[in-house]
């Protein structure tokens, strides 16, 4: 069904009509499309909860975010050495590779020849840098607490098992996308 054919009125969609193309194609009909477009703007609502503090705080700590993401990645699996750590964040290493640099610089994280392979560079966090993270994870947290107070048992339950739903959805998406 071409746009000019859509259920959806043109004036009424949501979505540019390249998605309904897309979506087209991937076997999603327009309106599910058209929920999956709200709960994405609604994901995004909620992941900003926490987007604009986390982002005050990391410019304060003189961080950018795709050197804070690498800290997460480091906190998660410490020890990655940088082509392991460009996998897991989607980048070309060379791009890893600079803001490692920063960071060694910074006295966040720390490299080490691999033991066995001498060839291999592993990143770990230094104290510093698992402070830092740990900071990062009291203030988001303790904001989380605030709002999530404001939630009945019910809800709470709801969002635990929409939450859980996400999360699996996603492991099953990264392997797909790993398995290509």
């Amino acid at each position: 069904m071409s746009a000019a054919q859509s259920s959806i009125e043109p004036e009424t969609r949501a979505l540019p009509p390249e998605a309904y193309d897309a979506a087209r194609a991937l076997g999603i009909d327009e309106d599910r499309l058209e929920r999956i477009a709200r709960v994405s703007l609604a994901y995004g609502d909620a992941v900003g909860i926490i987007d604009a503090l986390r982002i005050q705080s990391w410019s304060e700590d003189g961080l950018t975010i795709p050197q804070m993401r690498l800290l997460w990645a480091l906190r998660d699996e410490d020890g990655l050495p940088v082509g392991a750590l460009a996998e897991h964040l989607g980048v070309n290493p060379s791009t890893i590779t600079g803001h490692v640099d920063r960071l060694v610089r910074q006295g966040l994280v720390r490299r080490e020849e691999d033991a066995d392979d001498r060839r291999i560079v592993r990143n770990y966090l230094t104290p510093d840098g698992v402070a830092t993270v740990g900071t990062m994870r009291h203030i988001a947290g303790a904001y989380m607490l605030n709002i999530l107070k404001r939630l009945d048992n019910a809800q709470l339950d709801r969002l635990e098992a929409a939450l859980a739903d996400l999360n699996t959805a996603a492991a099953a998406a990264r392997h797909e996308l790993s398995q290509a």
